[in-house]
């Protein structure tokens, strides 16, 4: 196997069109300024106050939320609402919505401007307030900031949940297209991935190879002519069906790779021995078609090929929790572990197969998926690859 490891996935992209964080806030500012200009038109329109105190006054209510707008988006990013998390997010959003309503309160009652004093509370002297204890001042002190928090709430609760809601749907969004993004890097990643695979497999020089081995075996020994033809007519049907479809069953990957490694054994005679190890509850799960096939290629012509000794390719797959685990392995040159003994570095250069399938996995799995090569047990080089179990989608 002539592939460099690299345990370095893409870095996730920028959303295309996202902002950046100061325009955003500029334009959150003028929304909130353009809402406080809106309400104080309403009032000095209907004839309650003047235009400078009904600004004021829309100020004071709506401009907080230049500063804490921002803060309760962050937050709801942070601190999501969903099936899994409302435990524990929910309670945390009631505390911070009673906390930045205090907080506006405060902040605003430093100006001495208020909205009592603009629109104060009718006199009702045939009222006669309960006797409380405490001092006048402190009752009406406390009485008054209670007040002022209801009063702010009855406008904050409803646009911090109205906030939270706004920033829930555009994670969703932005979810969305990065999936659509992904799915249409994966769509060409895998077009061009299908051709580098059937130019790597089924180039001039392969078929230059396997014509020859079909032409020895033509006088030497008809049947095993006859057998290689068959499956060399099997694995390009197969290739141009796999073509067609973005994933398919394992045990259809499965016999599109024994197919190949047939006439590869009929190249190396009983130099090459390929032994499959799959577990019988993987055959159903879903891989990218032609996974297997570079994986194999390189295990057979850079790990048995190059050494005198007869050489062994592993091919396993098997159920690991909600995951599907495949691994290629192969003995190495020497054929055998004792080929691991003389160093545990892999110093190869990642070919055009491993890096097409490092790419297809990416695109297709994201974050979900791993990948990594490394020195075998048996000795030569194992690619090991882990994605969800799903079952095939086409």
């Amino acid at each position: 196997m002539a592939d460099v490891p690299s345990n370095k996935t893409p870095d996730a992209a920028i959303p295309p069109g996202a902002l950046a964080p100061w325009l955003r806030w500029s334009l959150l500012s003028v929304f909130w300024l353009l809402v406080s200009a809106f309400f104080a038109l309403q009032v000095s329109t209907v004839g309650l106050l003047p235009w400078s105190a009904a600004i004021t006054l829309a100020l004071l209510d709506w401009g907080p939320w230049i500063a804490f707008g921002p803060l309760v988006l962050w937050f709801a990013r942070r601190l999501p609402i969903g099936p899994k998390t409302w435990r524990w997010s929910l309670p945390a959003h009631l505390v911070a919505c009673i906390a930045v309503v205090a907080l506006m309160e405060l902040s605003m009652s430093a100006f001495s401007l208020r909205k009592d004093i603009l629109v104060p509370p009718p006199d009702r002297p045939h009222e006669t307030a309960p006797a409380r204890p405490g001092p006048p001042w402190v009752r009406d002190r406390a009485r008054f900031a209670w007040m002022r928090i209801l009063d702010r709430a009855r406008v904050a609760v409803p646009v911090y949940w109205m906030l939270v809601a706004a920033a829930h749907a555009l994670a969703h969004q932005r979810r969305s297209l990065e999936r659509e993004r992904r799915a249409l890097q994966a769509e060409a990643g895998l077009t061009e991935a299908r051709l580098a695979a059937l130019q790597a497999q089924l180039n001039p020089h392969f078929l230059f190879n396997t014509l020859n081995t079909i032409a020895h075996f033509v006088y030497a020994d008809p049947a095993a002519a006859e057998e290689t033809i068959s499956a060399l007519s099997e694995l390009l049907r197969s290739a141009l069906n796999a073509q067609q479809r973005r994933e398919v069953a394992l045990a259809e990957e499965v016999g599109f790779v024994k197919r190949y490694c047939e006439i590869q054994k009929a190249r190396f005679a009983d130099r090459l021995e390929v032994r499959f190890e799959i577990s019988p509850d993987t055959l159903g799960a879903a891989v990218p078609s032609l996974l297997l096939l570079p994986l194999v290629e390189n295990a057979i012509i850079h790990g048995v090929a190059p050494g005198p000794a007869p050489g062994t390719v592993f091919i396993r797959a098997r159920r690991r929790g909600a995951r599907l685990a495949i691994e290629v392995a192969d003995t190495g040159g020497a054929g055998g572990p004792a080929a691991g003994k003389a160093g545990v570095g892999l110093a190869f250069r990642e070919g055009v197969g491993l890096a097409n399938t490092r790419a297809r996995l990416a695109a297709l799995y994201g974050e979900r998926h791993a990948f990594v090569l490394e020195r075998a047990a048996e000795g030569g080089v194992s690619a090991r690859i882990e994605i969800p179990l799903d079952p095939p989608t086409s």
